[in-house]
């Protein structure tokens, strides 16, 4: 019984741990490519936490467009510069459903590194 309560203290931490830990995915974006993120339907959002990339010039960008038959994209999120002097704010935005959202990395010689969760109302 002595050994079985800090085993059991542990077990009940690790479960713990799991349990709260936020589920955000992330993603590397390859210099000059867009990628698609999952489609959030109409009972969903999603919060993007982090976008930055390696280089400066020109900024990537997160764009919004209304499903199903497109329409007009919007700009909703640049990508912060890692080296910038001053450094840049990383900021993060809120999308609510139903979106499109695409992620376009601007930089000619670096990545863009995105996280994100979708998650529903």
């Amino acid at each position: 019984m002595k050994n079985f309560l800090p085993l059991f203290a542990f077990a009940v931490s690790i479960f713990i741990g799991t349990t709260f830990a936020d589920d955000f995915k992330s993603m590397v974006v390859a210099s000059g490519i867009t990628a698609d993120l999952p489609r959030i339907h109409g009972d969903q959002f999603m919060v993007i936490r982090n976008f930055t990339q390696d280089d400066g010039s020109p900024r990537g960008v997160v764009t919004v467009t209304k499903p199903p038959n497109g329409g007009t994209s919007i700009n909703v999120l640049a990508a912060a510069v890692l080296d910038a002097s001053p450094p840049d704010v990383i900021n993060s935005v809120v999308i609510a459903g139903p979106a499109d959202v695409s992620v376009t990395c601007g930089t000619t010689t670096g990545n863009c590194f995105i996280s994100f969760r979708k998650d529903s109302n």
